[in-house]
């Protein structure tokens, strides 16, 4: 089976771009026109809060805008932190937005893997599985047409219902973001599917292995809607190794020499081995980067493979080169694998 290629942007700052918010939005908007243009499989954005070097803080509205901009490519987000946000708006955000793109919407949902965002909103990080696992329940009664009466710790509702409700039946798909074996295997359970990734390759197993035996356990309603399990690295693809070995240790260097967080004991080329030897960061001409994923395939048993392709430090021409050879270049060599 060949992999599907898609994107991941986390929407980190790039403290070499002077430009405004307007102008990155507007340019990662062109972005994901190419991306669709060419025929990528999904586009998904994060959430991040409370953080300023990030632009991730409502990536529903950015979805709204992509999903008129394209016509064709998944679009979602990975992930929400559902315990930051009411279900009920969150269930109506995701429904309209899978009108506005036409049933394109995958909803990605996480516990929060940093507690000081549950924290700064007065939210107790110990009960987040509790609060997790109510409030998508919930979401998914709003989602099928229910009226929804609850009264608990952290939910309060009366007779409610949405409108509308998503175009996608019974919902759009569901993915849950994480590397934890037991979160993996609910997952598995509740008929999802799995994103992992930045991390070593052996040591995301123990999570598939979880979701797979998850999966074992789920009812047949359940199975047909999940499954699948997704990868994310940063990817920089160029024409030949040398060139991508070359064009990030320059990007690297230009961000020490801003001293933008990065250790002035190791050098450029250095840190980039470590990206490279750590599964963080595939890099190289097609043929290598083709290899990359295949060699995740064989051992993770992935079946889309999500790039971050905004390295910091590399100019428009360099990312939407990498977008157009993922979906030109590296997809012929993985169908030709």
């Amino acid at each position: 089976m060949t992999v599907q290629l898609g994107l991941f942007d986390i929407m980190q700052t790039d403290p070499l771009d002077t430009r405004s918010h307007f102008e990155v939005f507007a340019q990662r908007l062109s972005d994901l026109a190419l991306a669709d243009e060419l025929g990528l499989d999904a586009a998904f954005v994060a959430e991040r809060h409370f953080q300023r070097h990030y632009r991730a803080s409502a990536p529903g509205p950015f979805l709204g805008a992509a999903s008129q901009r394209t016509s064709r490519i998944r679009l979602g987000v990975l992930a929400y932190t559902l315990p930051l946000h009411s279900p009920v708006r969150l269930a109506e955000e995701i429904a309209v937005l899978d009108h506005l793109s036409n049933g394109r919407i995958d909803v990605g949902l996480g516990l929060g893997h940093r507690p000081e965002e549950l924290q700064a909103i007065g939210v107790d990080p110990g009960a987040r599985v509790t609060i997790f696992q109510e409030r998508l329940i919930i979401m998914e009664a709003l989602w099928s047409g229910g009226a929804v009466t609850i009264a608990s710790q952290h939910n309060t509702l009366s007779e409610v219902t949405i409108s509308p409700i998503p175009l996608q039946t019974p919902r759009p798909p569901i993915w849950y973001a994480g590397t934890d074996p037991t979160a993996a295997r609910w997952a598995g359970q509740h008929g999802a599917h799995l994103a992992i990734g930045f991390a070593p390759l052996e040591t995301l197993k123990p999570a598939i292995d979880a979701f797979r035996a998850g999966r074992e356990t789920v009812s047949p309603e359940r199975a047909a809607g999940g499954g699948r399990v997704a990868l994310m690295q940063h990817v920089y693809v160029a024409e030949s190794d040398s060139q991508a070995r070359s064009d990030l240790i320059a990007a690297l260097d230009r961000l020490r020499a801003l001293n933008a967080g990065h250790s002035q004991e190791e050098s450029s080329a250095n840190e980039l081995d470590r990206l490279l030897t750590r599964d963080v960061l595939v890099a190289g001409n097609a043929v290598s980067v083709a290899q990359a994923i295949r060699r995740a395939q064989s051992l993770l048993g992935i079946d889309l493979f999500l790039a971050n392709v905004y390295f910091a430090g590399l100019s428009d021409d360099a990312i939407r080169g990498t977008i157009k050879s993922l979906a030109i270049d590296v997809r012929t060599e993985l169908a030709a694998s």
